[in-house]
């Protein structure tokens, strides 16, 4: 298996409502601080709203979208990168091969270097990954890399080697975020509130709580991005979003409730963006912490209490489809096309609740995170009201980010009954989008032990061909199911706000990279 810069996937179509060219005048008379605001010159500030509180910047610990991920995927980079579609292209890495199943070799770009002139080189590369594999690393992504891989190596300046202990076919895509930084950085930076790395921008200054101020970076070995200077803000309520697009203070806005976005129609200065997303909507279930939830009708019986086609239609302008009953969805994934979902089913979910003598004795309590998903509060009211219909309790917990992601990695028992939660994969066929739901997860928040689901999940993951690998999946999907893990909701949707004068296509994986903000 090779590829090299001239080889690879074509660009796919992405979302058309987003993909657009945004057209049209902007007003001058905008709100906000004195760069962000009036035409889009050369000097202007872009600023960028995102959703959810930082929890850092560390390199080698993943990163979510519409938070701390998008500001890393602007000043740091990997071997790899993938487009909006999903496909891998080369990044540091130029060219890659894989001679046989347990072995890849990635041949590195030259004439690149870290934003305080340090040369990328083999070595440094190799050395990210071996820390990245030290048993005493408890990053979210060394957790994951230490499963299937063995050893990383230099060969020279130019060459890196990945050893590993099973085989990972889709290797240069899962590399995509793997992002790297010098070993002198890693050893006397503060890497929550520090950056360095060779992305087109560099870090000038973070507030975990706020947002982030980013500038270009002078030294960039690639395309250097339409706006030198710009402001990550992070305003963690839907109505502060909101209040910031309708005072001009923002040039793009994400996870707004679908219901806000009326209030737009016909805007001149904004055009907004409704479509799914390639995250699933779940409320995971913590089966590991006993009570009614180990048993397996309680858990059906919360799948058959809600109304996912009222919910959506309700509240989320009818964007997307109820979950065919499995944790894959389009545009990456194709569903199993065996699974049927769980319908809205009221009186079978008092009958198995019945079965299980828990007719009126289940009381719960649900984890939202605050400003988070579109519509996430109002959702979570609605699940409240469907599931005391059939005779279930929920108690809602609506915390920032940070601490409700705090809360979710303490041990099942101290960790809430249901979250309300999105997970998804970044390319097509990205199988370690089961992880999350499997009890070797990195992620404490999925809380279920199923070793027939690990087995599946494990064997699927070292898949050496693509038949095989879609066989596993059906029997992972239908084995989640049939178990009923999980509440199947919906795809996530991904809404935005963007000003008009600018180019921007809408990834469906939520990431806002400044560098992909263009004038139109």
């Amino acid at each position: 298996m090779k590829y090299s810069v001239s080889g690879g996937r074509k660009l796919l179509a992405v979302l058309a409502v987003g993909a657009a060219v945004l057209t049209g005048g902007c007003s001058s008379a905008l709100g906000g601080d004195s760069g962000s605001g009036g035409a889009l010159n050369s000097d202007r500030t872009l600023t960028l709203a995102l959703s959810r509180q930082f929890t850092g910047l560390n390199p080698h610990n993943g990163g979510s979208p519409d938070s701390d991920g998008s500001v890393k995927g602007t000043v740091y980079e990997a071997l790899t990168t993938l487009d909006p579609s999903g496909g891998v292209h080369p990044r540091l890495a130029t060219s890659w091969t894989s001679p046989s199943p347990l072995e890849w070799r990635f041949t590195l770009r030259q004439g690149v270097h870290f934003s305080d002139g340090t040369p990328l080189t083999a070595q440094e590369v190799a050395w990210n990954f071996a820390e990245l594999l030290d048993p005493a690393t408890k990053s979210q992504l060394g957790a994951q890399f230490k499963i299937y891989a063995d050893s990383v190596t230099a060969e020279g300046a130019d060459t890196v080697v990945f050893h590993l202990k099973q085989p990972a076919i889709d290797l240069p895509s899962r590399l995509w975020n793997f992002y790297l930084t010098t070993q002198k950085f890693w050893e006397t930076g503060n890497l929550n509130t520090q950056a360095l790395g060779t992305g087109p921008y560099v870090l000038k200054s973070i507030d975990l709580e706020n947002g982030a101020q980013i500038e270009a970076n002078p030294e960039y070995w690639g395309t250097r991005p339409a706006f030198p200077h710009v402001k990550y803000r992070v305003l963690p309520s839907e109505a502060a979003r909101v209040s910031a697009v309708q005072a001009g203070e923002v040039d793009i806005a994400l996870n707004l409730d679908p219901l806000s976005l009326d209030q737009f129609a016909g805007n001149k200065d904004y055009r907004s963006t409704l479509s799914d997303s390639s995250w699933v909507q779940v409320i995971s279930i913590n089966s590991n912490k006993g009570g009614p939830l180990a048993d397996i009708r309680v858990r059906q019986a919360l799948n058959y209490a809600i109304d996912k086609k009222s919910i959506i239609s309700g509240l989320l302008k009818g964007a997307v489809q109820p979950s065919q009953g499995q944790i894959i969805a389009p545009p990456f994934f194709q569903p199993n096309p065996a699974i049927t979902a769980y319908d809205y089913n009221p009186d079978k979910a008092r009958a198995l609740l019945a079965e299980a003598r828990h007719a009126n004795d289940v009381v719960l309590n649900l984890d939202i995170p605050a400003g988070t998903y579109a519509a996430g509060t109002a959702i979570g009211q609605a699940v409240v009201q469907q599931a005391a219909a059939v005779g279930i309790k929920i108690n809602i917990t609506e915390t920032p980010f940070p601490a409700w992601l705090a809360r979710q990695n303490q041990p099942s028992d101290q960790a809430a009954d249901l979250v309300y939660i999105g997970w998804g994969a970044y390319y097509k066929d990205a199988w370690t989008v089961f992880d999350p739901f499997t009890s070797k997860s990195r992620y404490k928040q999925s809380n279920i032990t199923d070793t027939v689901f690990d087995d599946l999940v494990n064997r699927l993951q070292a898949a050496t061909d693509p038949g095989t690998a879609r066989d596993l999946a059906n029997q992972a999907t239908q084995r989640y199911h049939d178990q009923a893990h999980t509440v199947f909701l919906w795809p996530g949707t991904f809404t935005s706000l963007v000003r008009n004068g600018l180019t921007w296509a809408p990834r469906t994986t939520r990431y806002l990279y400044a560098q992909e903000v263009g004038r139109a």
